[in-house]
C-alpha cells in the first residue's frame, strides 16, 4: 500500500481546483531520461541514453527511470532500460525496489525480467512489504508464482505482521491462497493483531471452502515446530536513530480540527489514507500515544489519499473535512470508526454519507460542505504540502517538525516525544 508523487498530483488535479504543484517540482527537477520514462518515449530515451546520461540518475524521491517507467506501465522503457544496464537492486526514498514496484503493478512480465537480472526477492520497503506481498496484495497470481520460483520468503512479514497469504485471504482469493499454502505458507501464522489467516477469511466474508482450506491445511514443520507466533517472531529490531529523521514545518492552518489539548507543547500532523491498513495501524499507534501523554500531545490530520490503490481514500478525506466543518468532534468519530473497521469504505461514498448520519451529522449540510470549495481546497493544501515534502508513502507523521515515515512502532515516537519535552 505505497504512495506515487504522480498520483499525488493525479489526486490534486481531480479535486477540479487546478492548482500547479510549484514546490516539489521546483526542487525536484525531471531529467530528460525520468521524461522519457514517464512518456513512454522510447526514441526520446535512447536518445538520452546515447548524450551519455545514466540510466541509474534519481529524482528527489531517490527513483530511477526504472521506477518510474514500471509505475507508469511504460514495458517497452522498462526493457530499453534494462539493456542499458539500470540498476535492478535499487530503491527509491520509500525502500521500494524496481521488483517491489513490478509486482504492485500487477506487471508480471517485469517481475520475471527484474528476477532474471538479479533484482532481490526479498527486499522490503519501509512498511516492510516484500515483493511478495505486494503481489498478492495486488492479486497478481503470475508475479506470486515467479516469486516462489525465484526463492521468496514464503512467510515474510509486514509492519502488521500480515504475511502473503494473509493479503490473499484479505482479497478472498481461493486460488492465490492455495498457491501459496502449496509454497508453505504457514495457515496458522499469528499477525501482532492477533489475527491468523482462517479469522481474516471469516471477518471478510469468505466462502466457507476457502475457511476451511485454511482450518484444515496441515501446519509446515518447520512452523510447527517453532510454536507461539510469539515465540517464532524475532525480537523487535532498534528503532530507527531519531538523529537521522528530517525536520519539516507544516502549515499550521488553526482551522483544522485538533483532538487532545490545543495549546499542548507537542503536535502530530498525521498524512494519512482512510483505506490504507498500515494508516490505520499508525492511527492505533497514535491513540497510543495520545494515551501516553495526555495533555502533552495534540493531534491534527492532514490527508494524502492514494486514489490509484485505494478509491475511496479521497472520498473518506473530502467527509473528514466536511464533518470538521460542522464539528471537530464529528470528525474525529468519523476517523476512529473508519479505521476501526476500513471495511465501512465498501459502501461507497453512500456509506459515508450513512456513516455520518448515524454519527449525528445534519445531512444537508454535509452534502453541501461536501460539494464546497473550502473543503476542497483543504484537502488539495494536505496533497501539495505532501509533495513538497517529498513524502512518497503512508502513513508519514510530523512531530514538532520531526519526520517518522511508514508504520513504525510506538517506541519510536515515545522517543521522539520524550526528546522534544525535555527542551
Amino acid at each position: 500500500m505505497m504512495a506515487r508523487i504522480h498520483h499525488i498530483r493525479s489526486a490534486v488535479l481531480a479535486l477540479g481546483l487546478g492548482l500547479v504543484l510549484h514546490g516539489a517540482q521546483a526542487q525536484a527537477p525531471a531529467t530528460p531520461l525520468h521524461d522519457a520514462a514517464r512518456a513512454g518515449d522510447t526514441a526520446a530515451l535512447q536518445h538520452a541514453l546515447a548524450q551519455g546520461a545514466s540510466p541509474n540518475t534519481t529524482d528527489a524521491w531517490g527513483r530511477t527511470p526504472l521506477i518510474v517507467a514500471l509505475q507508469q506501465g511504460r514495458q517497452p522503457v522498462v526493457e530499453a532500460l534494462l539493456q542499458a544496464g539500470a540498476d535492478v537492486r535499487t530503491t527509491d526514498a520509500w525502500g521500494r525496489t524496481p521488483l517491489l514496484v513490478a509486482a504492485q503493478m500487477k506487471n508480471a512480465a517485469a517481475v520475471r525480467l527484474l528476477i532474471q537480472r538479479g533484482s532481490p526477492v526479498d527486499a522490503a520497503n519501509r512498511n516492510d512489504i516484500t515483493p511478495l506481498i505486494a503481489a498478492a496484495q495486488a492479486g497478481n497470481a503470475e508475479a506470486v508464482q515467479a516469486l516462489i520460483a525465484a526463492g521468496a520468503t514464503v512467510d515474510a512479514e509486514d509492519n502488521l505482521g500480515w504475511t502473503a497469504l494473509m493479503w490473499a485471504v484479505y482479497r478472498r482469493d481461493e486460488p492465490l491462497a492455495r498457491a501459496l499454502l502449496a509454497a508453505g505458507a504457514d495457515p496458522a501464522h499469528e499477525a501482532r493483531d492477533g489475527n491468523r489467516p482462517a479469522r481474516v477469511a471469516q471477518s471478510r466474508g469468505a466462502e466457507r471452502s476457502l475457511v476451511d482450506l485454511l482450518v484444515n491445511a496441515p501446519r509446515p514443520a518447520a512452523s510447527a515446530a517453532a510454536g507461539s507466533a510469539a515465540a517464532r517472531r524475532p525480537a523487535p529490531a532498534a528503532a530507527p536513530d531519531t538523529a537521522r529523521l528530517r525536520w519539516l514545518v507544516p502549515d499550521p492552518d488553526p482551522a483544522r480540527a485538533v483532538r487532545g489539548v490545543p495549546t499542548a507543547p507537542v503536535t502530530i500532523y498525521e498524512y494519512t489514507d482512510f483505506q490504507c491498513p498500515y494508516c490505520a495501524h499508525g492511527a492505533r499507534v497514535v491513540d497510543e500515544v495520545m494515551a501516553r501523554y495526555e495533555g502533552q500531545v495534540r493531534l491534527i490530520v492532514k490527508h494524502l489519499p492514494l486514489p490509484h490503490l485505494h478509491p475511496m481514500a479521497m472520498p473518506a478525506a473530502l467527509a473528514f473535512e466536511a464533518l470538521s466543518l460542522q464539528s471537530p468532534t464529528l470528525a474525529w468519530r468519523f476517523y476512529d470508526r473508519l479505521f476501526a473497521s476500513q471495511t465501512l469504505l465498501a459502501g461507497g461514498e453512500q456509506g459515508l454519507r450513512k456513516l455520518a448520519g448515524e454519527l449525528g451529522a445534519d445531512l444537508d449540510r454535509y452534502d453541501a460542505d461536501l460539494r464546497g470549495e473550502p473543503v476542497r481546497a483543504r484537502v488539495a493544501a494536505d496533497l501539495k504540502e505532501a509533495q513538497a515534502f517529498r513524502f512518497d508513502g503512508v502513513p508519514a507523521f510530523v512531530i514538532n517538525n520531526t519526520v517518522i515515515e511508514g508504520a513504525q512502532p510506538a517506541r519510536l515516537f515515545f522517543e521522539v516525544i520524550d526528546g522534544k519535552l525535555r527542551r
